[in-house]
C-alpha cells in the first residue's frame, strides 16, 4: 500500500506534466503518423515533440496516440488528437495539420508561440476516506481543484 503522500506525489508530477506547455507551433502534410496510422490534411491532428510523445520501443503503442490537446493562441482555441512525432520539434512545440492552424492563425504566419495541454486533465481532486484510503479525481474544470490538493500542490518538499 502507498501512502497518501507517495500518492499525491506522483499524480502532481503526472498532473503539472500534463497541464501546461509552450512553445512553437507549426504546420505540415499528414501521412502515415509516427502512432502507426494514416492521415490526411483535412484531419485535425498534431505531431508532439519528442519530450512529449515519448521514446516507446514502438512507437504505434505510445501512450499519448488517440489523445486530445486543446492549443491556445492570442485568445482561441483548437482541438487535435496525436497521431504523430515531430522529431525536430523543441519540448513543447508541436506542428499540426493546415485545419488545425487555420483556426487559429493565418498559414501565411507559418509559426506562432502556443500553449497546450491534454483535454480533461486540468484539476485533481482528492477524497480522503481515513486509514490511508484516498480517491483521486480529475476534473475538467480548474475551478473544481479542491482544498486538498491545492494545499499538497503548494507545499514545500519539507512539509509533506
Amino acid at each position: 500500500m502507498i501512502s497518501l503522500t507517495t500518492a499525491l506525489v506522483a499524480l502532481a508530477v503526472s498532473a503539472s506534466q500534463a497541464l501546461a506547455y509552450s512553445g512553437d507551433m507549426t504546420y505540415y502534410t499528414p501521412g502515415l503518423g509516427a502512432c502507426g496510422k494514416y492521415n490526411s490534411e483535412s484531419d485535425h491532428i498534431v505531431a508532439l515533440a519528442p519530450a512529449q510523445y515519448g521514446y516507446d520501443a514502438n512507437p504505434n503503442k505510445a501512450k499519448v496516440c488517440g489523445k486530445k490537446i486543446n492549443i491556445h493562441y492570442n485568445g482561441k482555441t483548437a482541438s487535435a488528437t496525436v497521431v504523430d512525432k515531430c522529431p525536430s520539434c523543441a519540448s513543447g512545440s508541436i506542428d499540426v495539420s493546415p485545419p488545425v492552424f487555420k483556426q487559429l492563425a493565418s498559414l501565411d504566419k507559418g509559426r506562432v508561440k502556443v500553449t497546450w495541454g491534454y483535454a480533461g486533465s486540468s484539476a485533481v481532486n482528492v477524497e480522503d476516506f481515513g486509514d490511508g484510503q484516498i480517491r483521486l479525481v480529475m476534473s475538467d474544470d480548474p475551478e473544481q481543484i479542491n482544498e486538498e490538493y491545492e494545499g499538497f500542490e503548494n507545499a514545500k518538499e519539507n512539509e509533506l
